[in-house]
């Protein structure tokens, strides 16, 4: 299973995981003890620094099996992912699909596979015609690349999105966040900039390559999501590695330059899990305005404290903002627990449908604060990001402003199969308080507002500074 070359497994996971995935860790943690649950599984970046291309694979050399141990392995873990899905999708109908028909259709080429590359494409293919997020089979190795915001070690200190640059109308990766004190802010990198090319590959390439092996949900939310994370995954990496970049400035001057990757800081293992280690952030402070802002990287249960100790201490704010733009999702009671600090007593927060049936999600608020609340999403807003946000927009108890998200509101499951690939598989939809369909859809921002490159080279954050506007209008 093994005998492929590293760069075609490379070019395969940096296309099945992307999107499809976007942080599955809605499969972990699910439990809600105020309310019935289907049951999950939880297994679910002055010296030269050499650069990396990404992802890179490290694979352990096997003797290379005949062809028929080969087929009979394809042949096993086709029929393991089929019958999963078969016996746990939330939809018994299968999306309108006949499942057993799409089995009959599927073996024979999966029989006839050649490679891994091929037999692992056809699997994706075989699920993604279900159409629905947290859906997807491939190699473990190259599992930092799922979703590098989460579990790639080193980072240069950027974030990017592509936006519509120009009269043009040309769409180009845009720096959108800059830490401060990064490699990249100390090599000459600022807001608005805009990228060329990763690794000498024009990044107009990139996405042309990337366009073909788009997976759900299919809308241009999820077309962006999916090109973005491609994107940063090739800009986050090994620690003790650079990343060659070549951006235009602010006069569309052409630079390029070596960034440092280096170590995150933060890192954590789940413990009973296949899952590479996670690289948490979190960030709580108070803006000129006075106004809290609240933003961390993904709903991870070790995050907890710090959510409810930094809603304390904003408590005398005249108002909050969490800044979800770029947050992949992750346990969706982390994010129920986060949204008890914002409410009083017993409320409806969600539901999920499995295949046995509807549950509620309950939530018990501890009604730490009651001042005005603003959450901020984009297209890189997914999965428990969107859990949080339509619990809280549908209850009125915030104000959401952005751009509408992909909706990739499903809870998975995460396995390892024989061969110690990686399989994703939802058990679960995830829907709005009233029981509107997230998946798919999304969610639509109260107050729509687009980043623009011309603000942003003025340090201008337009959707952030909505946020803080509609605070102290409200506070008035």
């Amino acid at each position: 299973m093994k005998q492929n070359a590293l760069k075609t497994l490379n070019f395969l996971l940096s296309h099945i995981f992307d999107c499809a995935i976007a942080l599955s860790l809605c499969a972990c943690g699910v439990a809600n003890t105020q309310s019935p649950k289907p049951t999950l599984a939880t297994v679910s970046t002055p010296t030269a620094v050499p650069t990396r291309a990404k992802p890179t694979v490290t694979s352990t050399v096997t003797p290379t099996p005949a062809p028929t141990d080969i087929h009979d392995e394809y042949q096993q873990m086709f029929e393991t992912v089929w019958g999963t899905v078969n016996a746990t999708f939330f939809d018994p109908n299968f999306a309108g699909l006949d499942w057993q028909a799409v089995h009959d259709r599927y073996e024979p080429l999966i029989l006839a596979a050649e490679d891994d590359e091929t037999f692992y494409q056809l699997l994706n293919q075989m699920l993604w015609g279900l159409k629905v997020s947290h859906t997807a089979v491939g190699p473990a190795e190259g599992w930092p690349a799922v979703e590098p915001v989460v579990f790639e070690p080193g980072a240069i200190g950027i974030d990017l999105r592509l936006l519509i640059v120009g009269a043009t109308g040309k769409e180009q990766a845009v720096i959108t966040r800059l830490d401060a004190g990064s490699t990249a802010e100390q090599a000459g990198l600022r807001l608005g900039y805009i990228l060329l090319s990763i690794e000498a590959v024009p990044v107009e390439q990139i996405i042309a390559n990337a366009e073909g092996r788009l997976a759900p949900p299919y809308n241009d939310q999820g077309r962006i999501n999916f090109l973005t994370n491609h994107l940063l995954s090739l800009i986050y990496g090994d620690p003790g590695t650079c990343v060659i970049l070549t951006y235009l400035d602010e006069k569309d001057e052409m630079h390029e330059g070596c960034i440092e990757r280096i170590q995150r800081p933060r890192e954590t293992y789940m413990a009973g899990t296949p899952l590479p280690p996670f690289h948490l952030e979190f960030e709580s402070k108070g803006l000129e305005s006075g106004v809290g802002y609240i933003r961390f990287n993904t709903f991870y249960p070790d995050l907890v404290p710090e959510m409810v100790q930094a809603v304390a201490a904003l408590k005398d704010s005249p108002g909050i903002i969490i800044d979800l733009r770029g947050n992949p999702g992750g346990d969706p009671s982390v994010a129920e627990q986060l949204a008890a600090q914002f409410m009083d007593g017993q409320v409806l927060f969600g539901k999920f449908k499995a295949r046995p049936g509807i549950m509620d999600r309950l939530v018990i608020g501890k009604n730490v604060y009651t001042g005005p609340l603003v959450i901020l999403i984009d297209a890189m807003s997914f999965s428990a990001s969107e859990h949080f946000s339509s619990g809280m927009q549908a209850l009125g108890r915030a104000v959401v402003i952005g751009e509408r998200t992909p909706g990739g509101a499903s809870a998975a499951n995460v396995t390892v199969l024989p061969n110690g690939a990686i399989f994703v598989y939802p058990v679960a939809e995830i829907l709005a308080p009233d029981g509107t369909r997230l998946e798919g859809y999304g969610i639509k921002p109260d107050i729509h507002v687009d980043l623009e490159r011309n603000q942003l080279l003025q340090g201008i954050d337009a959707q952030l500074q909505a946020a803080i506007d509609t605070i102290i209008e409200t506070a008035r």
